[in-house]
């Protein structure tokens, strides 16, 4: 089986340096762009299902992905951007003069708020999924999530702690991953990381 995982494309917010977590904004026109051109890139992809956040700008993107093609379109909660509480709608370099940021990107396993899901509960989340994955008989799987979210799936599959969760940047929008599962053993055959691996 093999997994082409995408992060959503690039939204206002992104642009602006906000956060999002399980807010959304709009897509940029640049952002529809990138989804054409991925869109024709993965054409000869025989996609057997397509699992996706239910966040507005990752459903737009994997529905823009797959445009008229007869892919069902599965709405994944495991998917979804880790919440951020008070911190959703703020600019990146506003969140950083909290404390609490300061545990979230250099101690994340130490990082938790009352009522909303951690680090740890998102590795249980897609490590549960990944389970459901492998007892299919699916050959390509299409992914959209988002940048937490994708890069936890990497960690799950190649075993690395929450504690070096920012061991590698997120992905960049509409970068593409591929994951194979073979023998019982995942791997990651390729990343599409962004550059700065601390900004949204």
């Amino acid at each position: 089986m093999k997994l082409y995982l995408l992060r959503h494309a690039e939204t206002e917010w992104n642009r602006e340096d906000r956060i999002q977590g399980q807010m959304d904004s709009p897509i940029t026109r640049e952002g529809e762009a990138a989804i054409d051109a991925m869109a024709a890139r993965l054409a000869s992809v025989p996609f057997d299902c397509c699992y996706t956040s239910d966040l507005m700008r990752a459903r737009k993107t994997a529905e823009g992905l797959l445009k008229s093609r007869a892919v069902p379109i599965i709405e994944e909660e495991a998917l979804r951007e880790l919440p951020l509480g008070p911190w959703e709608g703020m600019l990146f370099k506003d969140i950083l003069k909290d404390p609490l940021a300061q545990v979230y990107l250099n101690a994340p396993d130490a990082y938790h708020r009352e009522g909303l899901m951690d680090f740890y509960d998102l590795y249980e989340k897609l490590s549960a999924f990944l389970m459901r994955l492998e007892t299919s008989d699916y050959d390509h799987v299409l992914i959209v999530g988002h940048g937490v979210s994708i890069r936890a799936l990497y960690h799950v599959m190649e075993g690395v702690a929450v504690k070096d969760f920012w061991s590698r940047p997120i992905a960049a929008p509409v970068g593409l991953g591929i994951c194979n599962y073979e023998k019982g053993t995942w791997q990651v055959l390729r990343r599409a990381d962004a550059e700065d691996g601390l900004s949204y």
